[in-house]
Parts: C-alpha cells; sequence; structure tokens
C-alpha cells in the first residue's frame, strides 16, 4: 500500500510537469503582429510661377527672370525643373532667363518633376511688345513738340524727325536696351535756326511699364541738356502699323 502511494505520487508529479512544459511551449509559440498605418503621399503641387520685371518688355531687349514665387510641394523630392518660355524655346534649372526675339503675347510655363517621376506645372504670362511707333515729345527748353517716328529693327531702331522748331527734318538711329531704355541720336542737315550744319541732337530714356511713355533727357538743343517727355497712343508690333 505504500509503495502504491508513492507511486502515484510520482506519477502525479510527473504529469504536472509535462502539463506545465506545456503550457510554457504554448506561449513561446505566440506571435504579435504590429500593423502600421498607410503612409499618404501628397501629391506634388506645381508651386507658383513668376516672372520679372512685370509689364511689357522690349523685343530683342527686355531679359526676363523666370523664378519660383512659391516653390514646389508634395509629391517625393527631390526635384528637376524645366521651363519653357512659349516662343518655342526652353531651359532648364529651378530659375531661368530668357530675352524675346519676337513680338507677342506668351504663357511660360515652369514644369517640376520629382522622384517618381510625377510633374505638376505653373505659368506665368508675357507680353512683349517694340518701341515702333510715332512720338510725341514736349521739352523743358521751351520748344515745340517734336514729332518722332520711330522704327525698331531687333535691338536697333532708325528714327525720323519732323521739328517744329524751325530745325526741319532730321534723321538719325538708335538703340533699345535692357529692361526698358531708348536712345536716339538725330541728325538735322540744314537747322536754320544755327550758324554750324549740321545739328545732332540725342534723346536718351526710360519707357513705362505699357512702353508708351518715354522719358529721359534730350541733349543738342538751345538750353539744353533738358528733359523731355514723349508719348504715344498704343505700343505696336515690328510689323504692324506705325501708331498714329
Amino acid at each position: 500500500m505504500r509503495k502504491s502511494s508513492i507511486v502515484s505520487i510520482l506519477i502525479a508529479a510527473g504529469l504536472f510537469s509535462a502539463c506545465g512544459d506545456n503550457a510554457k511551449q504554448a506561449d513561446g509559440a505566440v506571435s504579435i503582429s504590429v500593423i502600421s498605418p498607410a503612409v499618404v503621399v501628397p501629391a506634388l503641387a506645381g508651386g507658383v510661377a513668376a516672372a520679372s520685371p512685370s509689364g511689357s518688355g522690349i523685343v530683342a531687349s527686355t531679359l526676363y527672370t523666370f523664378r519660383y514665387g512659391t516653390r514646389p510641394s508634395g509629391g517625393v523630392p527631390p526635384y528637376t525643373f524645366s521651363w519653357t518660355f512659349g516662343d518655342g524655346t526652353g531651359s532648364a534649372g529651378d530659375s531661368a532667363t530668357h530675352v524675346y526675339q519676337i513680338v507677342g503675347d506668351f504663357i511660360a510655363t515652369a514644369t517640376a518633376t520629382d522622384s517618381k517621376g510625377a510633374t505638376a506645372t505653373s505659368s506665368v504670362p508675357v507680353s512683349v511688345r517694340s518701341v515702333t511707333g510715332r512720338w510725341t515729345a514736349r521739352l523743358t527748353n521751351g520748344f515745340d513738340a517734336d514729332r518722332i517716328v520711330v522704327i525698331q529693327d531687333g535691338p536697333s531702331v532708325t528714327a525720323t524727325v519732323n521739328s517744329t522748331n524751325t530745325y526741319g527734318l532730321g534723321n538719325g538711329v538708335g538703340v533699345v536696351a535692357n529692361p526698358r531704355s531708348l536712345t536716339v541720336s538725330i541728325t538735322f542737315e540744314k537747322p536754320t535756326v544755327l550758324t554750324t550744319n549740321p545739328a545732332a541732337v540725342t534723346y536718351r530714356g526710360t519707357l513705362d511699364d505699357a512702353l508708351v511713355t518715354w522719358s529721359g533727357m534730350v541733349s543738342g538743343y538751345p538750353n539744353c541738356p533738358c528733359s523731355f517727355t514723349a508719348t504715344r497712343p498704343s505700343a505696336t508690333g515690328l510689323s504692324g502699323p506705325v501708331s498714329e
């Protein structure tokens, strides 16, 4: 009887031990999975393109600078950039410069591309005109107004002046320069008010944003250098009619 009790106890102990080992084994087999929330990449935004100077530019003269007023965002950086200027030409980089060689209204477009190939664009309008036209110049030296016909061809201009100050007809040449300046030198072959012939008169000034007001200094007339302001009704193209 005593031996039977001892064996029973040993068997019971082994069973409990086995059950305990099985429980520990079950605990070791448990795996825990952590699910991370999905990362949402915002769509690539093209930013805001900007051009300077503002207003109209002079063909073959005004140097435009294009850049981002607001930078592109979203997508997967880094970005690459390119520009098209609306006249069939373009450039790479996050900023660019360009001189338009033809008159017109253009749309310059910036394209941003992220590292995954997504693209986004932003555009800015550009107006380009010439200085061709009939200008009426008023001087501060007491002279009556000069009527100056200017014809632009690229960065150069030719000019004819019908002076109302007994200087008669004069002819000359000049240049336009960045961003909006115009210089014209006129030669009068037979100015009746002077004892020396010919007489040379130079207009040198800048134009407003609309290219309809030209102001600066004139030299060569009596009581000059003196200031002048010249106006024309509208800006015209190189091949368009001269403004009346």
